[in-house]
């Protein structure tokens, strides 16, 4: 019975841990209209949480523990974080110029597919790449990146104007999409949390004492082919 007793404690922290993040993120929310009153503009609780949001997604995958063929899987996922964290960074980048941001992005983007993809690993990134499609975490990411999406064609200006007519405030759509935004950053910092215990418990210094025989089960299977 350990084993299930674990597999149901772990999921019930990973409820409560979303859970947390939801109320960060409503949190962050409720201060810049009804506290502060940002507007949600390019300083605010909400931007500010997005972005340390993404770097903490970053960091999470650069530094999980693993071996040596899933690095370059690595470098190709916090990469991906590291550009979005780029491209919420936006406002910082346009006093130099309008859309400067793409520059930080297509070199962070370029050297980590670089380093991904450069001969000696590229065999070892794709079977990583598709070892990680089956783990819970893919599913977590890619629905967020779906919901993100969403969030970007919600957010146009022209439907809001349909949907509020002589009533548009612009405060209306960025809360929404903003906090659709947010939501989705705080599913992938659940996700990525989770990812990076759960390879610390696989790969750690104590890995084969404490991994439980169900939690090995589950994720080895996920990392067979690397």
């Amino acid at each position: 019975m350990q084993p299930t007793h674990h597999d149901l404690k772990t999921a019930s922290l990973g409820v409560l841990l979303r859970l947390v993040l939801v109320g960060v993120a409503f949190a962050m929310l409720w201060l810049d209209i009804a506290v502060y009153r940002t507007e949600i503009l390019e300083v605010s609780f909400t931007e500010i949480t997005q972005e340390l949001m993404l770097f903490v997604c970053a960091m999470l995958f650069w530094m999980a523990p693993g071996p040596a063929p899933q690095r370059g899987f690595k470098i190709l996922a916090g990469g991906f974080f590291a550009c979005l964290l780029m491209r919420e960074l936006d406002g910082l980048f346009d006093p130099i110029s309008h859309s400067a941001w793409c520059w930080p992005f297509s070199l962070i983007a370029l050297i980590c597919m670089g380093l991904a993809f450069r001969p000696a690993n590229r065999a070892d990134t794709f079977q990583a790449l598709a070892a990680f499609t089956r783990t819970p975490a893919f599913g977590a990411l890619s629905t967020g990146l779906a919901v993100l999406v969403f969030s970007r064609i919600f957010g146009m200006g022209a439907l809001w104007h349909l949907i509020l007519d002589d009533g548009y405030a612009r405060l209306a759509k960025t809360t929404v999409e903003e906090g659709i935004e947010l939501l989705t950053y705080a599913m992938w910092t659940a996700a990525s949390l989770e990812y990076f215990f759960a390879q610390r418990t696989l790969y750690g210094p104590t890995r084969q004492l404490r991994a439980p025989a169900s939690q090995r089960a589950i994720v080895q299977r996920g990392h067979s082919r690397t």
